[in-house]
């Protein structure tokens, strides 16, 4: 995935980015231990940004604390993917929903360059077809226009974007999982809210259905 840090970002900020990128795409594996102090002299940040920087990556579930014991990667497993799949479910479908209901003609351009996007990707690997998929769930986040919604979704797709890229490398080419998305999108072009939201969810459906298959 493409770094997310920008110049001008806090200590604090950038070591929270960073690291969760890190362990998002595999960096950093799952039930490894977080050698903070490593990390504070490859990232040159001090031990209070460090130590902010693990304590939302702990809130946003993808570190374990343990007093005395240290820092670990937070597992992949199945009740995981249940639990976050569920509440995807009910939020992709909202977000879907609410995007279709006020696309305006600005927004529709925008996502038949989506569309653009999916006819024209070269799915030469998973890996892009997977950056692909979050740019099109992030746009439709966006539409949505509701930022507490669209707060907590960023924070289960990246914890469900972690759950791909642990089992990408033992999956088939997974470019027909990134084309539901051309369905999807053409319902909130279309101002169809209920087949937008039918679609979203279902999307999330085969997500898991693929993820638990490989686990």
């Amino acid at each position: 995935m493409a770094s997310t840090v920008s110049p001008g970002t806090t200590q604090a900020e950038r070591a929270y980015l960073e690291l969760r990128e890190r362990i998002i795409d595999m960096r950093l594996p799952p039930g490894t231990a977080l050698d903070e102090e490593a990390l504070m002299r490859e990232l040159a940040v001090g031990r209070t940004p460090m130590r902010e920087a693990v304590k939302r990556l702990e809130s946003d579930r993808m570190l374990k604390v343990f007093p005395r014991r240290g820092t670990i990667i937070a597992d992949v497993n199945i009740r995981d993917l249940k639990n976050i799949s569920d509440a995807r479910r009910l939020l992709e479908a909202f977000a879907a929903r609410r995007a279709a209901e006020q696309a305006t003609d600005e927004d529709r351009e925008l996502l038949r360059t989506c569309l653009d996007d999916i006819e024209d990707q070269d799915f030469a690997s998973n890996r892009l077809s997977v950056d692909l998929d979050g740019r099109i769930h992030r746009v439709v986040y966006t539409l949505m226009r509701n930022s507490y919604v669209e707060a907590t979704l960023i924070q289960y797709f990246y914890l469900s974007q972690r759950m791909w890229n642990f089992v990408l490398s033992g999956l088939d080419p997974i470019q027909g999982h990134v084309n539901e998305h051309a369905e999807l999108l053409r319902a909130i072009i279309n101002g169809e809210p209920e087949l937008a939201a039918r679609l979203a969810e279902d999307h999330v459906t085969h997500f898991e259905d693929r993820v638990r298959a490989a686990l």
